[in-house]
């Protein structure tokens, strides 16, 4: 009998989990701000309330929230946390519980378990209530991070200091930090806000772990094909203008790829080649861009990495999180306060290079010897308007955003009226699409795409990404570009929504259109500085990519940028977001946004519940 009900409930969990996987993602930002229950919310809390022993209106309430909270990117449901905004948000038409009886009531149910029984949900000692699978990930997660923790690898001080000395002749003391860490821990964290030198940190740690044992292996992976081409790019250009000794160079890895390849994506199914049974032969796993990796895939590929290999996350933690649930890199390197440079860390550094290091704090958690900021900017000087902007933001100091704004060491105008909306759009953006669509050669037409992008922070509405690229179509199609079949033109550049693993084309790959003698190509920037092209029909599902979702720039860079927020409040405007929009420009940043609705961006922050942090950094008081 035991083993019946232990099958049928493991049937029910695997059902439930599949079916939360078939929802449509929202768009929400803020913490607490829930979108209204979708039909599969409101199915799955019907089935437990089915096969619960004890059925119970409390019971309907967590698993229809618990459902939707996780396809608004939270891991968990913070019973204590919950109000009757968040219940009429939803379109839930109850109280809320009080929390003892809530949690009671939960623990009767009969599909409510505690953290070491497997249950289709579980409730933790502190009231967060997961769907079953996203508590496994959070588990093994802090578990893997916990165990590599607790093991050093086994490198004389003396022969990183010999090596630092080599190789290190520029760097700034926080990159030379983020290296020792490397080569020391099994577990190194780097934040850095773009232009604080993050890929040339990676170039670097890569030669001084060469250098260090002849033996090193380095798979460098990013959550995108368009992420995974910049740190190919950043090899390549370390390897040719960096002045590392030839025995080194020549040992750098010349490959990136999206992490989903490295660990052997099969198709239909979410399942990899590599996991614990079949690891990786890498003894060192870089990732880049990891503030875009979800929970589910930092899960899974820890497991496919081995307990005696290296792990390098890298990222923006103030960056936008990823679209899938979690905002682990965030969780893991953000304990809630200022955490400085631990005790540890400044011993080690002051063995391995004889100097010192300020800004040491008193407080100390295992996780905090793993992560380094780096903080000095190599891009934007200290008064440069994109620089103090993006710092304004990030504080969530609205009134000193707003006063950037009217400085003018930043453009800025209010958002258009809707009426006059297409006609200060054609004004701005015209003539640069026309310039972009009168290029013939695709090399040049490739680089110009990195020239000027329109961000928006919605994708659909008047002011948002779908709106904006049809409207930058008709204005090109008026000056007379040619269509092909009523959906093609020359100089029409096209973004990959879908991977497809045999044409090597994923989420987020650009490319651009132009007619050649067979025919329209589409043209895609390939290994070693060549090209590959492929007529349409062949792309898989793909959209004009004029205008982008702040979202899908995430891992890109842009010498200029026009950044577009909607005349009136969405959840989704966060401080994060428009930090993001802001730092993907190199050079110039022109922001349309009304004073209001800056504003509310910036006083709006992202948080995303789980439970990651809390278990990482409980032993120095982070919240």
């Amino acid at each position: 009998m035991f083993s019946c009900a232990a099958t049928k409930m493991k049937a029910v969990v695997s059902f439930i989990h599949d079916r939360a996987g078939q929802r449509s993602k929202s768009s929400i930002g803020s913490f607490m701000a829930t979108s209204e229950l979708s039909p599969i919310d409101r199915h799955l809390a019907a089935l437990l309330q089915r096969i619960a022993s004890n059925q119970s209106s409390e019971l309907e309430i967590a698993a229809q929230l618990v459902s939707r909270f996780q396809a608004d990117g939270h891991v968990c449901l913070p019973l204590g946390e919950i109000t009757a905004g968040t219940l009429v948000a939803a379109g839930i038409s109850h109280s809320v519980p009080a929390r003892e009886m809530w949690i009671r009531k939960l623990r009767e149910s009969g599909v409510v378990g505690r953290p070491d029984e497997f249950k289709p949900l579980i409730l933790d000692e502190a009231g967060r209530l997961y769907l079953q699978r996203y508590w496994a990930y959070e588990v093994d997660v802090a578990r893997d991070i916990s165990n590599r923790l607790r093991t050093k690898q086994s490198v004389e001080e003396v022969s990183i200091k010999q090596q630092l000395e080599k190789l290190f002749t520029q760097e700034s003391k926080l990159q030379k930090l983020a290296a020792i860490v490397a080569a020391t821990s099994n577990l190194c964290l780097i934040s850095g806000a773009p232009g604080t030198g993050k890929t040339h940190t990676i170039v670097m740690i890569c030669a001084l772990l060469l250098a260090l044992s002849a033996d090193t292996e380095i798979a460098l992976a990013a959550p995108t094909g368009k992420a995974a081409a910049r740190l190919k790019e950043a090899l390549a250009r370390g390897r040719n203008s960096l002045k590392l000794p030839e025995e080194i160079a020549k040992r750098l890895p010349d490959d990136a790829t999206t992490i989903q390849r490295l660990l052997g994506a099969m198709a239909d199914s979410i399942k990899f080649r590599h996991t614990r049974e079949n690891l990786l032969s890498a003894n060192v796993v870089i990732i880049d861009e990891a503030s875009m990796v979800d929970l589910a895939l930092l899960s899974k590929l820890l497991d496919a990495i081995s307990p005696q290999a290296r792990v390098i996350l890298v990222g923006d933690k103030d960056q936008l999180a990823s679209v899938e649930a979690g905002s682990a890199f965030r969780d893991i390197c953000t304990p809630g306060f200022e955490i400085g440079i631990s005790g540890n860390q400044a011993r080690t550094f002051e063995k391995c290079t004889g100097q010192k290091l300020t800004g040491v704090t008193s407080r100390q958690a295992s996780i905090h010897d793993a992560v380094v900021e780096l903080r000095e900017n190599f891009r934007f000087a200290a008064g440069s308007g994109i620089g103090e902007l993006s710092q304004a933001v990030n504080r969530g100091d609205a009134a000193r955003a707003n006063a950037i704004l009217k400085s003018g060491k930043v453009k800025w105008r209010p958002t258009p009226s809707a009426e006059t909306f297409e006609h200060k759009l054609r004004r701005r953006v015209f003539h640069r699409f026309k310039e972009l669509c009168a290029q013939t050669d695709p090399s040049e037409a490739l680089a110009r795409l990195h020239e000027f992008v329109v961000l928006c922070a919605l994708r659909r509405g008047p002011f948002g990404a779908e709106t904006v690229n049809t409207l930058i179509e008709r204005m090109l199609l008026e000056a007379g570009k040619q269509r092909t079949t009523n959906k093609y033109f020359s100089g029409q550049p096209l973004m990959i929504v879908r991977n497809d693993y045999n044409l090597e084309l994923f989420n987020g790959d650009i490319g651009i259109t132009l007619s050649q003698p067979d025919g329209w190509r589409v043209f895609f920037a390939g290994e070693h500085g060549g090209l590959r092209s492929f007529a349409p029909a062949r792309l898989p599902e793909h959209e004009t990519a004029f205008a982008l979702t702040v979202h899908k720039s995430q891992g890109s860079e842009f010498r200029e940028v026009l950044v577009i927020l909607p005349a009136e409040d969405a959840p989704v405007l966060t401080r994060e977001l428009i930090y993001t929009a802001v730092t993907r420009a190199r050079n110039d940043v022109e922001v349309w946004a009304n004073e209001a609705i800056l504003e509310q961006t910036v006083n709006r922050k992202v948080r995303r519940s789980s439970g990651l942090r809390d278990s990482l950094w409980k032993d120095a008081g982070g919240k």
